[in-house]
């Protein structure tokens, strides 16, 4: 047998990868393999970039939400909770409680509605106006209208009729009424303007000074004087009969120091039962009566 020939070793410069158990060899040339690791490394800093993007992304929706839409929702809950109290309490300020009733079908209420009162030492702006109701003719105060019915109806079975020319005057009316007074001083008697209003305030109170702008007070209709007036059967029925209906004679006489008022035994004031009764025995005029009840 002759010699086998060696076989011929070629060295290569180009690289040959072995793709498969098949053996296949591709040939890549060094410049493609650059180009594809380059290419691997933009998409692998591609991918990074969009990574960073969207946790950016993410982390400026976090911050959104936690200082724009949590204070938002929580100031929207405290103006809806505000909202709802400012509700609450609306109604029950427009819808107040039921009043309990006494043996007499009085309602009863306490020392700040039934001795609330308006004169010169404690004074009342325009904007003081009590929830109003008609009752025997005129308005009252609503938290007495059944009082004032009840006594009017009490009168009725006696056989008297009580019948009111006045009861709430409001503070622009007063007012009027004051100035009315100033310029009839001024014209039939000659006074000065300052002499005048001096005068007229010992006869008529000035707005937001007197008593009917509570609307706890009533004016009885009578003919002719205060003199004539305390002779007649209205007046003394009245005397015996009106503390039990909770009210009281205003301007008692001899009180006018106290009350700043002239004697009037035609105004009757409301003040409830139990402050009547005391009123009564212990011989006060509303303001003594006041002062009393500071002093205990």
């Amino acid at each position: 047998m002759g010699r086998r020939n060696k076989p011929l070793i070629v060295k290569h410069t180009d690289h040959r990868l072995d793709l498969g158990p098949a053996g296949h060899n591709l040939f890549i040339s060094r410049d493609k393999q650059l180009a594809e690791r380059s290419a691997r490394r933009l998409r692998l800093g591609m991918r990074v970039v969009v990574a960073l993007l969207v946790t950016l992304g993410a982390l400026a929706a976090l911050l959104a939400v936690w200082f724009y839409l949590v204070p938002f929702f929580h100031r929207e809950f405290q103006v809806d909770g505000a909202s709802s109290q400012e509700s609450s309490l609306s109604q029950a300020e427009e819808e107040p409680a039921l009043p309990v009733y006494d043996d007499m079908g009085l309602p009863v209420y306490g020392d700040e509605v039934n001795l609330f009162v308006i004169n010169e030492s404690q004074p009342a702006g325009a904007d003081v106006v009590p929830q109003l109701e008609e009752v025997e003719g005129v308005q009252v105060d609503a938290r007495i209208a059944d009082a004032v019915t009840l006594l009017a109806a009490a009168a009725r079975e006696d056989g008297l009729v009580l019948t009111f020319e006045e009861g709430y005057v409001s503070y622009g009316e007063q007012e009027r009424r004051f100035e009315e007074k100033v310029d009839q001083l001024m014209e039939e008697e000659g006074l000065t303007a300052v002499m005048a209003r001096v005068e007229a305030k010992a006869q008529v109170p000035e707005a937001g000074e007197s008593d009917f702008q509570t609307g706890m007070c009533l004016r009885v209709q009578a003919t002719g004087d205060a003199e004539s007036f305390e002779k007649s059967k209205t007046y003394s029925w009245l005397r015996s009969n009106l503390g039990k209906y909770g009210f009281i004679f205003r301007y008692p006489e001899g009180k006018d120091s106290v009350t700043g008022c002239a004697y009037d035994p035609t105004v009757i004031r409301y003040v409830g039962s139990a402050a009547a009764a005391a009123m009564q025995q212990r011989s006060m005029c509303l303001e003594e009566y006041l002062s009393y009840l500071e002093s205990q």
